[in-house]
């Protein structure tokens, strides 16, 4: 019989662990740098784009010029965001199926509901308090990457 402590405590480092790996994989594999620097680049283009003047034959070609920019720089965007899920979704299903599997039994009961918007579409939102190994997992994914996140946004604009 599996120790509900114990079960709690592995579940719950377990998703703090993927989020910081997911963090970090995203981080270099993903270049959050470079993909920045493309909607840095997007935004300077689409302001040029506004104030140029369309109806000159040098503001059309100027503009055809820019505009044939964008689906260069949107692919390299694309493939700079789901680079890191090639990695990150294996993984994140694998340590779904072992925290489901080892610990079956698992259940906890928050004090306060959640709406949970995929269990049942014809109460929706379903409100939840009590989840499994699998619900438990998800919902400190979710937590603690967003915990993580706004750390790190947070100390490198101290920077």
């Amino acid at each position: 019989m599996e120790d509900p402590t114990v079960a709690f405590f592995v579940i719950t480092v377990t998703a703090l662990l993927y989020s910081a790996m997911s963090l970090h994989i995203s981080k270099t594999i993903g270049n959050r740098r470079r993909v920045k620097e493309i909607q840095d680049e997007m935004n300077r283009i689409s302001a040029k784009l506004r104030k140029l003047d369309h109806n000159s034959e040098s503001g059309k070609k100027e503009a055809e010029a820019e505009q044939g920019k964008i689906p260069e720089l949107m692919s390299e965007s694309m493939m700079l965001q789901f680079k890191p899920l090639i990695i990150m979704i294996p993984i994140f299903l694998l340590l779904s199926y072992v925290v489901k599997n080892v610990f079956p039994n698992f259940t906890i009961k928050l004090v306060f509901a959640l709406p949970i918007f995929i269990q049942n579409l014809d109460r929706f939102p379903n409100w939840r308090d009590e989840f499994g190994p699998l619900g438990w997992f998800v919902l400190c994914l979710l937590l603690s990457g967003i915990m993580m996140q706004f750390i790190i946004d947070k100390t490198t604009k101290k920077k």
